[in-house]
């Protein structure tokens, strides 16, 4: 039988150092959920700077990841060390139940727990002692593993300490989980969908009707993107892009009086502060955050 090990805890509580103490010179395969993290990122085209949205995504897609890896390398008889936080028992439990279908293994997990003066003395050596209170917030919320979550020995380690820790089996605290598990389902399948449709109307501006505002002289048609293209209008989806300040200009007006070119302005921090635009511009700004749906519909006859 296999063996899974699972290391776990806050950001600098002693996983690594754990591991490679323990395991560097045991003949098992070590994965670390940070290295997934990052790969997924990359795949994902984000740099330095990810939305919180895309950076959740990022994150189970390297769960994901890691879980097949764990699966595949059990499957070919090896034994797996696996570094994550899995703060969450929702998290370990959707891993356990995958990697107990696929394969008959052995499941054990220490949980990092440093005193504070330890942790402390991590973050500090990785220049992290700034974030303390935010690691310390995180680390509070963990639920510490529970036999019934599919765990076959729990273990605490505490400034290098070891003692077995098996809690009496909490059935509750799984029904829970997958309580929240489903929900996170439903939810991601919701957005996705939402996603799916936004895409097909992005896509359906290409050849559909739709209103055109020109906010320099208050002109409006209600014509296709290509019409309004062949007849000089500055307009997405041909010139810029739906959602995004740029030019709403008609054939006849320049785009020196548009709310693009105040913005952006010599001197100016480009960034628009509602408090200082006009009623005129702040209907432009408002319908340019709505768009396309703002443009499906007669926003003159509305505000009626």
């Amino acid at each position: 039988m296999r063996t899974v090990t699972f290391v776990i805890g806050a950001t600098a509580s002693g996983k690594t150092y754990f591991i490679n103490t323990n395991y560097s010179d045991k003949d098992v395969d070590i994965l670390n959920v940070y290295d997934y993290q990052q790969r997924a990122y990359e795949e994902a085209g984000f740099g330095s700077s990810i939305p919180f949205g895309a950076s959740f995504r990022c994150l189970l897609k390297a769960q994901d990841m890691l879980l097949e890896d764990i699966i595949k390398k059990l499957q070919a008889g090896r034994d797996v060390v696996v570094e994550q936080t899995f703060f969450k028992a929702k998290r370990r439990i959707a891993y356990i139940e995958k990697i107990r279908e696929t394969a008959q293994v052995f499941i054990e997990t220490y949980v990092m727990c440093p005193s504070d003066s330890r942790w402390k003395s991590n973050l500090e050596s990785r220049k992290l002692e700034g974030r303390y209170e935010s690691f310390k917030r995180a680390r509070e919320e963990m639920e510490f593993p529970n036999p019934a979550e599919g765990i076959d020995q729990i273990y605490e380690v505490a400034d290098g300490v070891v003692t077995l820790r098996m809690d009496p089996p909490s059935p509750e605290t799984v029904e829970k989980a997958k309580e929240e598990l489903a929900r996170e389902a439903e939810r991601i399948q919701a957005e996705d969908e939402a996603v799916r449709k936004r895409k097909e109307l992005i896509e359906s501006m290409k050849v559909r009707p739709f209103w055109h505002y020109c906010e320099v002289c208050g002109r409006k048609e209600f014509i296709t993107a290509k019409d309004a293209f062949d007849t000089g209008w500055d307009y997405p989806p041909q010139m810029g892009y739906f959602g995004l300040l740029s030019p709403r200009t008609c054939g006849n007006c320049t785009i020196k009086d548009t709310l693009y070119m105040k913005i952006n302005s010599p001197g100016r921090f480009p960034v628009v502060i509602e408090s200082e635009l006009t009623p005129a511009e702040l209907i432009t700004w408002r319908r340019i955050k709505s768009e396309p749906e703002s443009l499906l519909v007669d926003e003159t006859a509305q505000r009626r």
